[in-house]
């Protein structure tokens, strides 16, 4: 299971070095909680620990890559997102492409989770500007265990207006102003969708 993808790319570390190497003096670092730790501050310390190895890519801001990192978890998952983070901390140094070993069962469990309470996979977002000012993009994630898509048209100087869709079926429509509207979390659309 690759760090890039699995999860949304929750730890998204995509080095180079053995993925199954322990870390030195790692004495069973998959088996502890967060230690405290709230999922902001677990994911800040694997980010930092990451670019201090030198590891590539590196993360531009941390900050950032973190409140993606929650926001993608979820409010009712960021606990296991702690726990993930906490875990694949003693390993950042190494590198890793994959979820360490000894971290899988922290991995399934926020997977479980994010399928029960949030977005699993990832987004697949789309779209772009034509000639004459008119945008579009349509954005689809697995939330709730069901297909949520958004299909958003803005004409030139007008106003979006955004198709709904739960399992390839319409639940709705909205419109709003927003230069960049996309996406099923932070879209208009989430009227209908109602993601946590």
């Amino acid at each position: 299971m690759t760090l890039c993808v699995s999860a949304m790319g929750l730890l998204a570390a995509c080095g180079s070095a053995d993925d199954d190497k322990e870390p030195v003096g790692s004495g069973g670092a998959g088996s502890g909680g967060s230690d405290g730790l709230d999922a902001k501050q677990a994911c800040m310390n694997f980010c930092n620990a990451r670019n201090a190895s030198g590891c590539e890519p590196q993360e531009s801001d941390c900050e950032d890559f973190c409140d993606d990192r929650i926001e993608d978890a979820g409010g009712l998952c960021e606990d296991k997102a702690a726990v993930l983070f906490t875990c694949a901390l003693p390993y950042a140094s190494t590198c890793p492409r994959d979820v360490p070993p000894s971290c899988q069962e922290q991995m399934v469990a926020l997977e479980t989770c994010m399928e029960t309470h949030g977005c699993a996979g990832g987004e697949l977002c789309s779209g772009g500007g034509g000639e004459d000012g008119a945008t579009t993009c349509s954005c689809e994630a697995t939330c709730l265990g069901k297909r949520h898509e958004m299909r958003c048209d803005t004409p030139a100087g007008g106003t979006t207006t955004c198709v709904c869709l739960v399992n390839s079926v319409e639940v709705g429509t909205c419109q709003e102003a927003l230069p960049d509207p996309c996406g099923v979390k932070k879209g208009c659309c989430q009227e209908f969708f109602n993601i946590p």
